[in-house]
């Protein structure tokens, strides 16, 4: 929850007494390093929510505001130190609105800052497509991405719990974290008993007590814990990518799985182009592409939930060829309620999308 200050009288900025994190002093030491940096917004948060001391407001490298109720805020959309480079590392808050007036020739602009959003990585992390160290200077260029995964607990069978977040804590590649509902899964676990043994209601009558083997803190699941055979965990992931390596790194995730679900329906001699999403431009949409085959080029990519498969181009090449099937490719999904068109239809997921280029292939393949 992000803590707000309705107070409409301006704090007056001192450092007299101030403790380090709240100084123009401590905070240029912090700002040496990403782990001095992670700290002060730590001791920050830690003075305006858990001790509720008023503090100073700084604005600091040019792209975030230490805010006077503890919060790290960062600039969106215009950011200041893009807009004028010379921008001093730490700025009180008049010092900062007097260096915009004074440098900037657009007297409208308008600046934003909001919640952090966990983007800042911790001390240790590496990008994790480049594997280069996070650092104070490239701090702000991330991308993150939030997953949950389930892991196989093998390795730890015998050891605690505790050992296991030991062990994924002090993982460079992301952060780790279990939470306390679901932790630990197992088949012997299982327990397809009713959970209402007199049901009440119809739907109580179709629930069982533990479907699918999860157990966490309500269960008796601790840090004490011993790991058994078959365990596995479940947790929550978020890695961090420079921006251009998470262009990088979509481009080519998503190239080998259409390349490889077009290759599986069948195609041949594949070339391809990639081009810019055209439902979304935002960090976590990957571009689609424009893929070559021996029957003409179809376009793919996601929009949103489904893969968008557009066969126009092709068609319009068969036709101009003379090798246009008689049987309209459409005609192909007429047993699919998804969104379709003339020449395009939504498919959900890969294996679907698949399943429809093989459709297309096959029809293809047998008019050549």
């Amino acid at each position: 929850m992000l803590k707000l200050s309705i107070s409409k009288k301006p704090l007056v900025h001192d450092e007299d007494g101030r403790p380090w994190y709240d100084t123009k002093k401590g905070i240029v030491e912090s700002l040496k390093s990403l782990e001095g940096l992670t700290r002060l917004i730590g001791e920050r948060h830690s003075a305006g929510y858990e001790r509720e001391e008023r503090l100073n407001e700084f604005f600091i490298l040019g792209r975030y505001e230490l805010d006077t109720c503890g919060n790290c805020l960062k600039a969106g959309g215009i950011i200041p130190k893009e807009l004028l480079p010379d921008i001093p590392d730490i700025l009180t808050g008049d010092e900062f609105w007097a260096y915009i007036r004074e440098h900037n020739t657009d007297k409208d602009l308008m600046l934003s800052f909001s919640a952090n959003g966990g983007d800042l990585p911790l001390p240790g992390l590496k990008c994790a497509h480049c594997d280069t160290p996070w650092e104070i200077q490239d701090c702000h260029d991330t991308v993150v991405w939030h997953t949950t995964e389930v892991f196989p607990l093998t390795e730890f069978v015998g050891k605690t719990l505790h050992d296991v977040k030991v062990s994924y804590g002090q993982r460079d590649n992301a952060v780790y974290m279990m939470q306390p509902d679901i932790i630990i899964r197992n088949d012997k676990y299982v327990d397809l008993s009713p959970k209402y043994p007199n049901p009440e209601y119809d739907w109580e009558k179709s629930i069982v007590k533990n479907e699918r083997g999860w157990l966490g803190e309500k269960d008796g699941i601790t840090d004490d814990y011993v790991i058994q055979a078959g365990d596995e965990g479940f947790f929550n992931v978020w890695e961090f990518f420079h921006h251009a390596c998470n262009r990088a790194y979509l481009h080519q995730e998503k190239e080998r799985q259409f390349r490889n679900i077009f290759e599986k329906a069948g195609f041949k001699d594949i070339l391809m182009e990639s081009l810019p999403n055209e439902y979304c431009s935002c960090d976590h949409c990957a571009p689609w592409f424009n893929v070559n085959t021996e029957f003409g080029t179809i376009k793919i990519g996601w929009r949103k939930r489904v893969i968008n498969i557009d066969w126009s181009a092709a068609a319009e090449t068969l036709k101009a060829c003379g090798q246009l099937p008689e049987k309209n490719i459409l005609s192909l999904f007429e047993d699919e309620g998804v969104t379709k068109g003339d020449a395009y239809i939504h498919a959900w997921g890969w294996e679907k999308a698949q399943e429809y280029l093989s459709r297309i292939y096959g029809l293809l393949a047998a008019a050549a």
